[in-house]
């Protein structure tokens, strides 16, 4: 169709076309945004108006009518504008009568209106939304009508959900009123998708109803929507899953909301089948390996889809770690699904381990959840013991409430312990001071103890103490007092531990229980007669300072009673020694601050042994006897008996013991059987035989287990005897050495999966290219990296050099605003020394123009430094954006702020000031004072902590980008090392390359085969009889068997189909690519070479960068802190004594003196020629014609004649005398301090002259005031403000300039050695390669994937298998 007899054919379809377009988006208008469809209206108006004249040309032109495209040009605004300014009003669609409509588009033409209504949000949409919801309240038929509802006074209405507060009354009823319809009209049309996805959507984005609007979603996926209404379901599904994860991520501490636990059970659910489904893949696998002639083609076709089960079960388990990271149950399954099937050990006892700590975490926030809002409810359900107590005056420390819990641990009821005082449940020593200590707590507000845990002790109702572990909250109560809640966990004893306050005079005040067993000492005796410690413990006063020490010290006690043993020991009387180990701690009455008593806590030594055990081991060896402990089914007990059988592999089977049931048996209510040293023994079997050759595993101990709750859970996971256990370690300990010998490349399935899938090559042939064209493109890319890497990092490393420099003139700025205040609030107390009036007029014009030229200075710095694209640290990050600098403002307050705005505030202030008259600028100022006050303290310190950050950045990264370059030579060694191994054996045969892969699995022993498959059996019935505890199967024995037998069969000579090597490398062709790797491997070391000395060259210089940047902010910092001491004394500088820090100053000076001069000695060799130069002319000869050409403050002449031509001389002699001056004019000030009666005239020995600026008496102000006009403070002063300026500033600018010049040398020697090495790459790629790879065909990529069915176990101890996985798969990045 060309021709001019179609063009009205083309113009008829184009005007049919802009018709409709222009119907549908303007006069339809299907978009919600007012923006956008005002937006497709101009453009649909636009094409409208553009066919129109089309038509106008065609038919007109060149006949009554001329100049077409003037005339669309002249009527494009008009029609733009038009559109714009029309907004069509849909009056009629607000008169739908919701109950009678029949199509579900009238709904939507309503809904859609509505909210570009509520969207619009101007006083025509309002009005007509409010008539509108009139006419929707008078019109609804439904009796839940939400307007209805809410005009009913008697009818309750549940308060809004919406968590934006701004939204108002209206907005709230026009959605709730919207939500009503759209839910209605869904009943009324349930297979409408546009209505539901419309619904979804305005759930999503205006009632910000995640999880509803999914569901609806997934109603509309199920009702078969078209191609375009599937993609709105996906993407939106997709938007809506993300923010949904993303919302419980940012709420990880917290619980599952209902509908995301909904869907992880869900998920939980589908993760557990395909487990189960994976898992009964591995057994038809194993299976088919098993059978006489194992069917290759089967085996290949079932390892496939085992390999898309599994990542089937990674991609769920993806999904379910997004939802939340506290999932220890399927943490768990999924670690156990590893262990058992896919046989990854390490990866899944990590897993495991994480799931323990998940469990522990969630176990201890619910153990240490605190009473935030507790009420009466609320205690029954809290798990530890708690107690609230009131502060109210009528009610003063008394019990208001407590749980049960708390009621078990003291032994009372909970009528006998409310409204009672805290103090009648505690010893009595503490009791009597602890009104006052409360009392105090209340006055004084002290929160040093709460929400902090510590140890208390508490009396029971038996009247003995006990230890527990106390955490205190203030709870604010509903009548607007505070209360105290209090929470109680008792301290664990793992060793039988007994305690004893005494008070000041030692005398016996409260005993725990366990004294009765360990000390024969009940309460009663203390309570009836006065019992002294030394009475127990007659030696006890000899080692008291070594019990008060932290390691404590040893005690012994005789002990004597008449004892009852077991059933098979007859009553005796008998006398021990028993030695403790005693602790001694002193009690501190804290509200007069004296010494109230001691707690004293002894712990049996872990040599002792109890009495009872002492008798009966005592008794039974004699008999050569040994205990044994048996199982009555009848009884469902333990019974332990002393038999004459010493052999201990001899035991009956049906002997069922463990360390965790002895353990248990030794419990704090046993006291006739406590035995510390035994029950270490017990909780350490497994290092017990490392020991000893024989182990006694029921050494004194003979009781009966009758309660079945005494085996912890921990024990029910483990049921294999303690003989078992042993006998496991040593199997353990003897294929340690084996186990640590083999192959431990592939650490996890997952590792394994990447190195196998780096290079998805489907055929060897092909493999070979891809190799070739992965290594040159590895070359290239790593060549390019290198070179654009040294290029970039040497960027950043200069920008960092300019941060450093700008970051000491920033501090040096600020330190010259100070100065320029302290010299204007002297010259208004009249300090200098003016013959006019015009000469302090232009005094203080200089200054004033100095302070602000300093301020825009430190305000430009700052905002280099703020908005600097150099990537920074995260310590210089977050010191940036945190509180750092303590700010104390006028009114004395101290705040912290961040420096950026300790700067502002501190530049605002100086602005203030600048504008001030001259007799406006005080002392007692609050712009004056908080600029001098603040700009000497905390300011200080951060300046300074950021210079040294800003230094060591520079430092890192010098060091970083060596590491860097190192990262280049060994990936790119490794890169071409592999490479060249991998192209030698990839001419292997291709046709036997599927052959050897599938032949590989039968190597793998037969027993090996049948164990894989056992467990994963074990593993399938386990879970689908939903043991989860005991997922684990209990195949040690087995697994090691199994273990042995496979080592065994691999040492042993075993019979292989040999197969032909056909294909043989070419010496030529192995020779050319040894050659052409050599020689790009030589690029990259000689980069890296080159790099790294320049690198280690910088690296040395920073000390000296940052030594000469920061002089100058420091010797001003000098300057100012001396004249601030002079001003006021008492004033702190660095948050410490202004005196002892001027003369910390000094000595600063010195040492930073020296630093600068070694650091540039030991630099010389590695420093350019023009910083050489500089320090030269600077320091050592005469310096004043660059100080007269940098600051074009001074002319040369003033600068020869200077101090005395000092400067002349060289800055060396210069700053030497600057060093002097300073510290002869602090001797001066140490004589005038504190003597007002010295002769000033004597003193000042013609330097200066006295001058009475405080206008009074006061001597000692106005000599020290004086010594502002001395010479050589003024020759200090002027050093200061203009030498030592100058002259670092240079230092610092001739130094960057070196540094730069050399970089710039450095990059043109690699981009040499870079256009090199490309033009290399290019002739062996191109000329030499790709005539040689043209003869590789064949496909192996399906194949090679069968590796992955190998269980790691398996590919570590065969070495056939290792073999083939090293020697066809290239691995640039993995040393196989």
């Amino acid at each position: 169709m060309v021709g001019k007899q179609y063009d009205y054919i083309f113009i008829l379809i184009l005007v049919i076309g802009s018709f409709l377009v222009f119907w549908i988006m303007h006069v339809e208008n299907p978009h919600n945004n007012k923006y956008i469809a005002k937006a497709w209206s101009v453009l649909a108006a636009v094409n409208m108006w553009g066919v129109i004249i089309l038509c106008f040309a065609k038919f007109l032109e060149g006949q009554l009518f001329f100049g077409t495209i003037y005339a669309w040009l002249f009527g494009l605004p008009f029609m733009i504008a038009a559109v714009l300014k029309t907004d069509k009003l849909n009056y009629e669609l607000l008169l739908t009568n919701l109950n009678k409509v029949s199509d579900p588009q009238e709904v939507l033409n309503l809904t859609d209106y509505l909210i570009q209504l509520y969207k619009t949000q101007d006083s025509d949409s309002q009005l007509m939304i409010d008539g509108f919801l009139e006419i929707h309240r008078a019109t609804c038929a439904k009796e839940d009508c939400y307007l209805k509802q809410k005009r009913c006074n008697n009818q309750r209405i549940l308060k809004s959900f919406f968590k934006d507060l701004t939204l108002s009354e209206r907005d709230v009823d026009i959605l709730m009123v919207l939500g009503q319809v759209y839910f209605n009209q869904i009943k009324r049309f349930p297979n409408n998708i546009t209505l539901r996805i419309r619904y979804s959507l305005f759930l999503f984005d205006l009632m910000k109803q995640r999880q509803q609007a999914l569901n609806e979603l997934l109603q509309a996926e199920q009702q078969y929507p078209s191609f375009d209404y599937e993609f709105i379901i996906y993407r939106y599904k997709q938007i809506i899953e993300i923010e949904m994860n993303l919302t419980q991520t940012e709420n990880s501490n917290e619980k599952l909301d209902v509908a995301t636990e909904i869907a992880f059970q869900n998920n939980m659910r589908s993760f557990q089948n395909k487990i189960e489904r994976a898992t009964l893949m591995h057994m038809d696998f194993w299976s088919q390996l098993q059978e006489d002639s194992p069917d290759l083609g089967k085996m290949n076709e079932i390892g496939s889809k085992i390999n898309q089960a599994i990542i089937q079960v990674e991609e769920l388990w993806n999904k379910m770690q997004k939802m939340t990271q506290n999932l220890p149950k399927a943490m768990r399954l999924y670690a156990k699904f590893i262990i058992e099937v896919l046989q990854d050990k390490d990866y899944g006892e990590s897993l495991l381990d994480k799931s323990k700590k998940l469990q522990l975490q969630n176990q201890k926030q619910r153990n240490q959840s605190m009473l935030s809002l507790l009420n009466n409810d609320d205690l029954c359900y809290e798990s530890n013991a708690t107690i609230i107590l009131s502060t109210a005056p009528e009610k003063f420390a008394q019990i208001i409430n407590l749980n049960l819990s708390c009621c078990n641990l003291f032994g009372f009821l909970k009528s006998e312990m409310i409204n009672r005082k805290i103090n009648i449940f505690m010893p009595n020593l503490y009791s009597k001071f602890h009104d006052a200590y409360f009392d105090r707590f209340m006055q004084t507000n002290d929160n040093r103890t709460i929400n902090k845990e510590r140890l208390i002790y508490i009396k029971q109702k038996s009247n003995y103490i006990f230890p527990c572990f106390l955490t205190l909250k203030i709870i604010q109560s509903l009548d607007d007092n505070l209360q105290m809640g209090a929470q109680l966990r008792p301290i664990k004893m793992f060793k039988p531990t007994c305690y004893l306050i005494v008070d000041g005079d030692e005398l016996v005040d409260s005993i725990s229980a366990s004294c009765v067993a360990l000390l024969n000492i009940d309460q009663k005796q203390i309570s009836k007669g006065k019992i002294m410690l030394t009475d127990i413990f007659p030696n006890f006063s000899q080692s008291k300072q070594q019990y008060l020490t932290k390691n404590g010290g040893i005690l012994n006690y005789k002990f004597s009673e008449q004892q009852l043993s077991n059933k098979n020991i007859k009553d005796e009387n008998v006398e021990y020694e028993i030695q403790f180990t005693c602790y001694m701690n002193e009690i501190i009455n804290n509200t007069i601050g004296e010494l109230a008593g001691y707690v004293v806590r002894l712990e049996i030594c872990g040599n002792d042994k109890s009495i009872n055990q002492e008798l009966n081991v005592h008794y039974h060896h004699q008999g050569g006897l040994s205990l044994q402990f048996k199982f009555n089914p009848r009884l469902n007990s333990y019974y332990g008996e002393f038999v004459a059988e010493m052999n201990s592999q001899r035991v009956d089977q049906t002997i069922i013991w463990d360390q965790g049931d002895l353990s248990s048996m030794i419990s704090s209510n046993q006291h006739e059987i406590q035995n510390n040293g035994n029950q270490q023994q017990l909780m350490k079997v497994n290092n017990i035989d490392q020991k000893k050759d024989q182990i006694d595993y029921g050494e004194g101990i003979v009781i009966d287990i009758n309660d079945p709750d005494i085996i912890s859970d921990e024990e029910n996971e483990d049921k294999n005897s303690v003989f078992q256990r042993n006998q496991n370690q040593d199997i353990e300990r003897q294929g340690q050495q084996e186990i640590n010998e083999k192959n431990n490349i592939f650490r996890s399935r997952k590792q394994l999966s990447q190195i196998i899938n780096n290079y998805q090559i489907p055929k060897v042939i092909t493999k070979v290219n891809w190799t070739a064209n992965i290594l040159t493109i590895i070359l290239v890319v790593l060549s390019f990296t290198d070179f654009f890497i040294i290029y970039e990092q040497y960027e950043d490393i200069y920008k960092t050099i300019l941060l450093v420099k700008n970051q000491n003139q920033r501090n040096a700025e600020l330190q010259t605003i100070t100065t320029s205040i302290q010299n204007l609030l002297m010259l208004n107390m009249d300090v200098w020394e003016f013959q006019s009036e015009l000469e302090q007029q232009k005094y203080e014009t200089l200054w004033k123009y100095k302070l602000n030229q300093s301020i825009n200075n430190v305000d430009s710095l700052n905002k280099e430094l703020m908005l600097t694209e150099v990537s920074l640290s995260d310590v210089i990050l977050n010191m940036m954006n945190s509180d750092v600098v303590s700010m104390k403002s006028s009114e004395g307050i101290s705040q912290m702020f961040d420096l950026s705005e300790s700067i502002q505030q501190l530049l605002s202030k100086s602005l203030i000031i600048r504008d001030k008259p001259i007799y406006d600028i005080r002392l007692d100022d609050i712009d004056v004072n908080f600029v001098l006050f603040n700009s000497l303290n905390s300011l200080v310190f951060q300046l300074r902590a950021f210079s040294t950050l800003y230094a060591n950045e520079l430092r890192i990264k010098s060091e970083n980008n060596k590491d860097t370059f190192l990262l280049i030579l060994s990936i790119s060694a490794a890169a071409l090392g592999v490479g060249l191994f991998i192209m030698l054996i990839a001419i292997v045969s291709v046709n036997k390359t599927i052959e050897e892969i599938l032949v590989i699995f039968i190597d793998i022993p037969d027993k090996m085969i049948k164990y894989l498959f056992n467990r994963a059996e074990n593993f399938i019935s386990n879970l689908q009889m939903g043991e989860d505890d005991d997922l684990i199967s209990e195949m040690d024995e087995i697994e090691k068997e199994n273990q042995n037998e496979l080592n065994k069969q691999l040492k042993a000579k075993r019979k292989r189909k040999k197969y032909k090597n056909s294909n043989k490398e070419q010496r030529n062709f192995t020779l050319g690519i040894l050659i052409i790797i050599l020689l790009a491997q030589g690029y990259f070391i000689l980069n890296y070479l080159l790099s790294k000395t320049f690198l280690t060259d910088l690296n040395q210089m920073i000390p000296e960068i940052n030594a000469t940047a920061r002089a100058e902010s420091f010797y001003r910092f000098v300057d100012i802190s001396e004249r601030s001491l002079f001003l006021n004394r008492n004033q702190t500088i660095m948050n410490q004594d202004a005196y002892e820090i001027v003369k910390n100053n000094l000595n600063g000076l010195y040492s930073l003196d020296s630093s600068i001069h070694q650091e540039h000695a030991s630099n010389i060799e590695i420093t350019s020629q023009l910083y050489l130069d500089s320090y030269k002319q600077i320091f050592m000869e005469q310096p004043c014609t660059i100080i007269s050409n940098f600051l074009n403050e001074i002319t040369e002449q003033e600068c020869q004649v200077f101090a005395d031509g000092a400067v002349y001389q060289g800055m060396a002699v210069g700053i030497a005398r600057y060093f002097e001056n300073l510290r002869y004019i602090m001797t001066i000030y140490d004589q005038f301090w504190g003597n007002p009666n010295v002769n000033f005239t004597l003193l000042a020995r013609g330097f200066g002259k006295f001058k009475n600026i405080t206008k009074d008496s006061d001597n000692v102000r106005n000599y020290i005031l004086n010594l502002n006009n001395f010479n050589q403070t003024k020759e200090a002063r002027e050093m200061q403000d203009s030498y030592n300026r100058a002259t670092f500033r240079f230092l610092v600018s001739q130094m960057i300039e070196g540094i730069s010049q050399d970089m710039e040398d450095h990059k043109t020697q690699i981009l040499g050695l870079f256009i090199v090495f490309e033009g290399l790459i290019f002739i062996v790629y191109f000329l030499l390669w790709l005539p040689l790879v043209a003869k590789f065909t064949k496909d192996i990529w399906r194949t090679r994937s069968m590796i992955l069915m190998i269980p790691l176990s398996v590919i570590q101890s065969i070495k056939s298998i290792k073999t083939y996985i090293k020697t066809n798969i290239q691995i640039n990045d993995v040393e196989v």
